[in-house]
């Protein structure tokens, strides 16, 4: 504010999902009405937008991902599998931004405020529960419950998702009382996607911890009839709220249309990018790869049945469930192409069906194969060339669908298409519920097996994995030492090699193919150990660019 004859409140403002950053316009609003009623303001570009794009090539003046979330998530894919997550660095750069704060003049550093809505609601959340320099809290379009928002269907990016939350925390309430008694003003949106049910509900559960506190006045909710944004009621309600618990003014503040500036005037930097001006400077990727350095050392485990206890603990698989009796049901058989076939279905687990293709050879058959494309039985067509060969070397065939793909595909749960698709959103919400989408159709394919074994016509069992189901397959195969031989085509050599890939290929390696926190207990090489006496054939194996490694290759 210009006159300032002494310290004055400030406001860490932190942004939503924008490209443009600081410079959004509905963004700068907010902060220009705040400095009009006498705070300091400092709006701090999170990595990915503004000028702090992580993909921008200074070479070429290119930004290969385009948009925020989607490179939030890109980059927060490879945290995931390191057993970390990218909203560290969100988190980080912004207690040093208070640190910096509290060295200008012009501030009091006992009277720091926090706003941000969605995306930008999400950071002030995790800063209310962690950084108790801020005084009071306007989080906005992001509070619900964890519960409310699951049910929509909808995803977010990968710095919004933590591991384990629906079983250990925290709750959205958790953020807001971890503030408590300091003011929190939850900013709603009546019309939001996030859903309005669930911010009340929060409310609810943090007025009554207030309540220990005698401070239930200092926690409340502003609803504004939008949908969701910034909007002028939210901004409004915002200022007030800080003229009231930073600088003990009358809430009377009534907004307007405050004039914002074109984005390249709040640069801080020549061209817009941060990596233009120090093209050397350290990227999310960067720190990532030295934390998994410093954090995730090879260290493999030589005893078989403890490095097969840490699979099942990561993938997040209950192998009691096992134990269950198959019922299966042979709903037609008959002859196809010149092979008797069947199909199969049974339940992998309570609730959850799998289903498969039997095909049998015209030969006695040498041996039964579980084939695991990554697209299930609805591979069969484009792989007839394949399975042919294989039939006709005398093998039986057992082509599978775990869960979600060929007969059992998941019907699409949101609009979102890639990364933010239904494979994703499912993913996460496996991951805040401490499992994984991959040990779930690892069990299934642990279940195919059993109910081979339990087959009066099968002997010997072996496994073939495509793709992503080369994945499964494997993981499968480690850990049951009933399957004979694995063949794995297309595999991906290493989950190292996909945290030190910058530009790793992201259609072929997501949460179909991850777990949190695989490269803190073991990686993919590391598993050939439960291979003892047989075989494991790696036909293709491809790099984290999806490229396939010569022999030459290390």
């Amino acid at each position: 504010p210009k006159g300032l004859k002494s310290p004055a409140p400030a406001v860490v403002f932190v942004h939503g999902h924008s490209d443009l950053g600081k410079g959004y316009p509905v963004y700068q609003a907010v902060c220009v009405d705040l400095v009009k009623n006498g705070f300091v303001v400092f709006a701090i570009d999170p990595p990915g937008q503004g000028e702090m794009k992580q993909y921008y090539d200074p070479q070429t003046g290119e930004v290969r991902i385009k948009h925020c979330t989607d490179e939030h998530t890109y980059a927060g894919l490879q945290y995931v599998v390191s057993g970390a997550n990218l909203a560290r660095v969100f988190i980080w750069d912004v207690i040093r931004g208070v640190d910096y704060l509290e060295t200008r003049e012009e501030v009091d550093p006992n009277r720091i405020g926090l706003t941000g809505n969605s995306g930008g609601g999400t950071q002030s959340s995790y800063l209310m529960l962690i950084e108790p320099r801020f005084k009071a809290a306007v989080p906005c379009t992001s509070i619900m419950t964890l519960e409310s928002y699951m049910k929509t269907g909808q995803s977010q990016d990968s710095e919004q998702i933590i591991r384990g939350c629906f079983v250990d925390g925290p709750d959205h309430d958790d953020y807001v009382t971890g503030m408590a008694p300091k003011p929190v003003l939850i900013g709603a949106a009546a019309y939001d996607y996030f859903p309005i049910e669930g911010t009340l509900e929060t409310l609810r559960r943090a007025k009554r911890i207030y309540a220990l506190y005698g401070a239930e006045d200092k926690v409340n909710i502003a609803i504004a009839p939008t949908r969701h944004a910034y909007s002028p009621y939210l901004r409004q309600a915002a200022v007030n709220w800080f003229k009231k618990h930073l600088k003990g003014e009358e809430p009377d503040f009534k907004t307007g249309e405050p004039e914002t500036l074109p984005p390249e005037e709040l640069w801080c930097t020549p061209k817009g990018f941060v990596l233009e001006m120090f093209p050397n400077a350290r990227t999310v990727f960067d720190l990532n790869r030295k934390w998994v350095e410093r954090n995730c050392p090879p260290q493999p485990i030589h005893d078989v049945d403890e490095l097969r206890d840490a699979v099942v603990e990561v993938l997040g698989i209950d192998l009691s469930l096992r134990n269950e009796p198959i019922h299966p049901r042979i709903i037609w058989d008959g002859e196809t192409e010149g092979f008797k076939a069947e199909k199969i279905f049974f339940f992998s687990e309570p609730d959850i069906v799998v289903t498969g293709v039997m095909i049998h050879p015209n030969i006695h058959p040498v041996r039964t194969d579980i084939v695991v494309f990554e697209n299930g039985t609805s591979e069969i067509p484009h792989r007839k060339k394949m399975l042919e060969d294989m039939l006709q070397e005398g093998r039986r065939l057992f082509v599978f669908d775990v869960r979600g793909v060929g007969a059992v595909q998941v019907r699409p749960v949101n609009r979102g298409g890639k990364p933010h698709d239904t494979e994703y959103k499912l993913g996460c919400d496996a991951m805040m519920l401490k499992r994984s989408t991959l040990g779930m159709r690892v069990f299934d394919v642990l279940r195919a097996y059993d109910y081979l074994a339990g087959r009066d016509d099968v002997e010997e069992i072996g496994i073939v994995g495509v793709d992503a189901g080369a994945v499964w397959a494997y993981y499968a195969a480690a850990l049951e030492d009933g399957i004979c031989r694995a063949e794995l085509h297309n595999m991906l050599r290493s989950y190292r090699d996909l945290v030190n890939t910058k530009d790793y290929n992201r259609d072929l390696y997501n949460l179909k193919v991850m777990a949190w926190g695989i490269l803190r207990r073991f990686d993919l090489p590391d598993l050939k150990i439960c291979f003892k006496g047989r075989k494991c054939i790696s036909i293709d194996p491809r790099d984290a660019r999806g490229k396939v490694i010569t022999e030459s290759q290390p």
